[in-house]
């Protein structure tokens, strides 16, 4: 039989230190910012004094991992003695996402990768999930942040389970104690309906 300190040892050699390491600026990128707008991304990075490249590219990815271009600017970018701000709006980025960009900078490499979750839906006009429900859900509406909305949940024989009120596009519905099943809400704003159904586990 092993003994157990000699177990612990072994393990020990073998293990794997995980760490996060932080990606390094690329050294022409002097700032490289993501803000989300309504219904948009604006990207805003600064190339630094002295350093030019022929083109450059925006990318995004929904993994982090694969990237394609969404942007380009051709010819030269940069100036050989000043700092040059660029400022692009994402206008339609996948909604209720977590996304990736990065600036590739012709052959001289890209930046480093900034991370944005979008919240937003842009097309779609409601979206309730998880699918199905276990516990808690959330109900994406796509209406102005300061509408007020009023949202009614119904069981299959009708009954007014729950009701709730709030401001904005996303609600969180408490159903942890609901019966397993399918039910249907109802969410008003102004002059506005959403319908739909959902299963809870």
């Amino acid at each position: 039989m092993v003994p157990t300190r000699l177990i612990h040892l072994v393990l020990m050699l073998f293990a794997v230190p995980i760490s996060v390491v932080a990606q390094e600026e690329h050294p022409f990128i002097d700032a490289f910012d993501l803000t989300v707008l309504d219904g948009r991304i604006q990207v805003a990075w600064t190339m630094k004094g002295g350093s030019t490249c022929d083109g450059t590219e925006v990318e995004r990815s929904t993994n982090g991992v694969t990237f394609s271009v969404v942007h380009r600017i051709a010819g030269i970018c940069g100036d050989p003695s000043v700092a040059v701000p660029f400022d692009w709006i994402d206008g339609s980025p996948p909604e209720w996402s977590t996304l990736y960009y990065r600036i590739r900078m012709g052959v001289d490499g890209t930046s480093s990768v900034k991370q944005v979750v979008f919240d937003q839906l842009v097309t779609t006009d409601q979206r309730i999930f998880p699918v199905p429900v276990v516990e808690n859900a959330t109900l994406a509406l796509n209406v102005p942040l300061s509408a007020a909305v009023r949202i009614q949940v119904h069981d299959t024989q009708g009954k007014l389970v729950q009701e709730l009120a709030g401001i904005g596009r996303n609600h969180t519905l408490l159903l942890a104690t609901f019966a397993p099943g399918a039910y249907t809400y109802t969410a008003t704003t102004g002059s506005r309906t959403f319908q739909g159904r959902f299963v809870k586990e």
